[in-house]
């Protein structure tokens, strides 16, 4: 895996305040936050650095017995607890066995989407996993007591719990409670890993098990990019770089916007994931980055004539893939046509990787910086590696930001008022506050009739 960004450099744009010295001048910050991150993890208090030397035997043992028994698998999860499988699942399809049970997720409460997801499975034949680390999540809770319902008036109470799995904190909360009390099967969440850095956790790893994924490979490739971000140096730390360079622009640079760009289809569901992750680990104190989804090269007509002509207040990641899985030769039809010919002998693969090259290249024209990450493939080493740069680059970010990165408290406010809203004990204030605030919002009203 390689980092390129030399086109995050002013010297190397045709404008910028990001110079090579400014990031060099950042190493003794960096290196304060890498001592901050590396205490956390040695007291405990932060444990996703722990995750790729757990013991996964339980895993693999639950994980094969499921796929032996059943054709589906539903994960019932939002956020943390659910983009970290589905990025597994999206990115290495290609990869994982024939045979294996069908994989779905249900991470909203749009009773569309959920009704049709029913409809897509045999309650017989589908296993559940139900994964929230509070257990109180609304959205996760309230669409496991639809399946739960519809589960038992299919296949008994009996049966019911022989296919629901919860994946949640492992002392408290209630999934740990309602284990407990009526039997269902638990994995555990370690309490030190929140949700967004959990995907080498159950989390994640259940679902790859289930799939037929390589989880040990996962697992090596994280512990083999843990080990490099734990150096110190920019020559030889890929956290430092990410952290820096995305720092420096948007404190020196006021580029304010982070946009991810993937070349290649199966790493799409791996930008949803850095979403979050950056959002809602950095965006705090008034601080932080808007993280943007952008897919090449589709998104070059649609996105990049903002990004080159519009305000200069992003910052551009790349996605490349060196060896595309399969690729297509394009056909040298038409030898008279110049607008066809030059196409021909070349391959889709080499088109979308130049492609990536002459937009980085047309942005640092417009002065628009941009890193990219190059990998030899898509496998599961590979993935592994790339999400552990990224959880350590997030964290060190938030300790240059001053803030902390592993809280959420604008999430937590939004979850107390809809707490009030939905008559939940306790939290009676928070809906008569939510009530007041949204009647403000009704005295401004235009109603658009559609009648002839």
């Amino acid at each position: 895996m390689r980092i390129e960004y030399g086109l995050a450099l002013a010297e190397n744009l045709a404008d910028g305040k990001v110079n090579t010295k400014a990031l060099k001048g950042l190493v003794p910050e960096l290196e304060e936050a890498q001592n901050w991150l590396e205490a956390l993890g040695k007291n405990g208090t932060v444990g996703f650095m722990d995750l790729p030397f757990q013991e996964i035997t339980p895993l693999l043992d639950m994980g094969n017995h499921i796929r032996s028994q059943f054709r589906h698998f539903l994960l019932i999860g939002i956020g943390g607890s659910a983009l970290g499988a589905e990025t597994l699942a999206h990115t290495l399809w290609h990869i994982r066995p024939c045979d294996m049970p069908a994989f779905h997720v249900l991470d909203n409460v749009d009773p569309v989407k959920t009704r049709e997801v029913l409809g897509r499975l045999d309650p017989r034949e589908t296993c559940f996993c139900v994964v929230s680390k509070s257990g109180s999540t609304a959205e996760s809770m309230a669409n496991f007591l639809v399946i739960l319902e519809w589960l038992k008036d299919a296949v008994g109470e009996d049966g019911a719990r022989e296919r629901v799995i919860f994946i949640t904190d492992p002392y408290k909360g209630g999934l740990r409670d309602l284990a407990k009390e009526e039997g269902y099967c638990a994995l555990a969440i370690p309490p030190n890993v929140g949700g967004r850095f959990s995907v080498l956790s159950a989390v994640g790893l259940l679902p790859a098990v289930v799939l037929g994924l390589n989880v040990e490979g996962l697992l090596r490739g994280a512990s083999l990019a843990l080990r490099v971000c734990r150096t110190r140096g920019l020559d030889s730390n890929p956290a430092w770089i990410i952290a820096g360079l995305h720092y420096l622009h948007c404190t020196l640079g006021k580029k304010g916007i982070s946009v991810m760009m993937a070349y290649h289809e199966r790493l799409t569901t791996f930008v949803d994931w850095y979403r979050q992750l950056w959002a809602e680990s950095l965006g705090k104190g008034g601080k932080g980055q808007t993280p943007v989804k952008a897919v090449g090269a589709v998104d070059q007509h649609s996105q990049i004539q903002l990004y080159n002509e519009g305000p200069k207040d992003k910052i551009i990641t790349f996605l490349r893939v060196e060896s595309f899985s399969s690729d297509i030769e394009i056909p040298s039809l038409y030898p008279d046509k110049p607008a066809l010919a030059y196409l021909g002998g070349h391959s889709l693969g080499e088109l979308m990787n130049k492609e990536l090259v002459g937009t980085a290249s047309a942005l640092a024209k417009r002065g628009v910086p941009s890193v990219t990450i190059s990998m030899p493939q898509v496998d599961e080493l590979n993935l592994g590696a790339l999400f552990m740069v990224y959880e350590m680059a997030t964290a060190l970010t938030g300790h240059l930001y001053g803030i902390n990165p592993f809280d959420q408290p604008g999430v937590e406010e939004g979850k107390r008022l809809t707490y009030g809203l939905m008559g939940r004990p306790g939290f009676e204030d928070k809906g008569k506050e939510a009530r007041e605030i949204w009647e403000k919002n009704e005295k401004a009203v235009f109603a658009l009739s559609l009648e002839e």
